[in-house]
């Protein structure tokens, strides 16, 4: 077998090393107001890096949460919550069931942890209203998200993974029917809304799941409040917001919710409870952060009162601003409702480059290279936020247009 680990690290290290030694990644931060944060060298720069797109973290009602809920508890109450639970998870999960529009959740430290708990489960075919006695087929989606990808040993313990471009709804309505054709359960792994581009056909997977008699593990982690009623997310969205029977979705608070965590969906508490039960990293792992969940719940009231829904909207006209200014730019993503734009540059020494140029005038973005993309297609990733000013996008695009200059002339 092929050690895939090393090769990408083999590839990628020249352009890792210099990110790291020339000081572009692991930026300090010491202070932040809005969307300037200041560096432990006295630098400024206008952030595009942070995944909050709805600026929630900074909201007076998740900071006096924090205090308030410190004040009962402290920082930790250190038990696995099949023992003993402080009073804000059933508070945060409950409003979890309401977000999602009636299903059932269930918290976890990071996103991460919910694929380790849940993929084992639903590949053994055991896991409740996901039941079936065939061999599982995995259909992943070739760019799903590393913390996806990572599962690819895990899932092949239970059966065959295939990897293949879920922009291709034909292949992926063919490796459907494979499966069906050869006795096997299929079932599909992929992101909602890929974190360097791209959006998964939900609508599509959900009626594949039907027909061939399968389940679909959905990572909305990117999706999670920027889009749906109450900010559900994106495949809720798609679904009319009423989740389908066949599907689990993984959503993150750690992102546009404004806190810390992720989550598991599914329609049945029956499922919950059986992930409960024999979810590893639910089941024997500590509980998330007490003051991260207590954030939790004062943003879980934001997303039902309506403060969430004005926030999509102005960052939806953030979203449409910035490409209307970088309208003589090739920009991935442009012209979509998704809050992450990629600049492309395609040659990994130049946007390692043009990120440090930038990072010297006042602005900081992530370069995006090899393997997190394809080799030669590196770019500049944008994160976009409802807090981002018009001024502060006008000036990024002036910056960024006389660092190409410099540094192609």
């Amino acid at each position: 077998m092929e050690n895939w680990q090393k090769r990408k690290i083999d590839r990628s290290l020249k352009y890792q090393t210099r990110v790291f030694s020339e000081h572009i990644n692991e930026l300090v931060a010491v202070k932040r107001e809005g969307k300037v944060i200041t560096l432990d060298d006295g630098r400024k720069m206008v952030e595009f890096v942070s995944c909050s797109y709805l600026g929630l973290e900074a909201h007076p009602a998740l900071k006096k949460a924090v205090v308030d809920a410190i004040e009962r508890f402290g920082v930790q109450v250190s038990v696995a919550r099949t023992r003993v639970k402080v009073d804000l998870f059933p508070q945060l999960e409950a409003r979890l069931n309401d977000i999602m529009h009636g299903a059932h959740t269930l918290t976890f430290n990071a996103v991460t942890p919910c694929h380790i708990a849940v993929l084992p489960l639903l590949a053994s075919g055991t896991l409740p209203h996901f039941t079936f006695s065939k061999k599982p087929y995995f259909i992943m989606e070739k760019t799903a998200h590393a913390t996806l990808q990572i599962n690819r040993g895990l899932l092949q313990q239970f059966g065959e993974v295939v990897r293949i471009d879920f922009q291709d709804k034909a292949r992926i309505e063919e490796a459907f029917r494979y499966a069906a054709s050869q006795g096997l359960t299929p079932i599909s792994v992929s992101d909602s809304v890929g974190s360097m581009g791209g959006v998964a056909p939900v609508a599509h997977i959900v009626r594949l799941a039907h027909q061939y008699d399968g389940f679909a593990y959905i990572d909305d982690a990117h999706g999670t409040s920027i889009y749906g009623d109450y900010g559900s997310g994106y495949v809720m969205s798609c679904l009319n917001h009423q989740l389908d029977e066949r599907i689990i979705i993984a959503g993150s608070l750690s992102k546009a919710f404004g806190s810390h965590g992720g989550f598991i969906a599914c329609r049945e508490a029956e499922t919950i409870n059986f992930i409960k039960t024999y979810g590893t990293t639910y089941a024997f792992g500590g509980p998330p952060s007490l003051p991260g969940i207590a954030a939790c719940v004062a943003a879980a009231d934001l997303h039902l009162d309506g403060t969430v829904t004005a926030r999509q909207e102005k960052l939806q006209n953030v979203i449409r601003y910035f490409d209307e200014v970088f309208g003589g730019t090739e920009i991935v993503n442009r012209g979509t409702t998704m809050p992450i734009r990629g600049i492309m540059i395609g040659n990994e020494d130049l946007a390692i480059t043009m990120c440090k140029k930038l990072h010297d005038r006042g602005f900081a973005t992530t370069v995006a290279m090899y393997p997190t993309v394809e080799e030669g297609h590196a770019i500049l990733r944008c994160a976009l936020s409802a807090l981002h000013e018009s001024g502060q996008i006008d000036d990024f695009h002036k910056n960024f247009s006389e660092s190409l200059a410099e540094a192609t002339k």
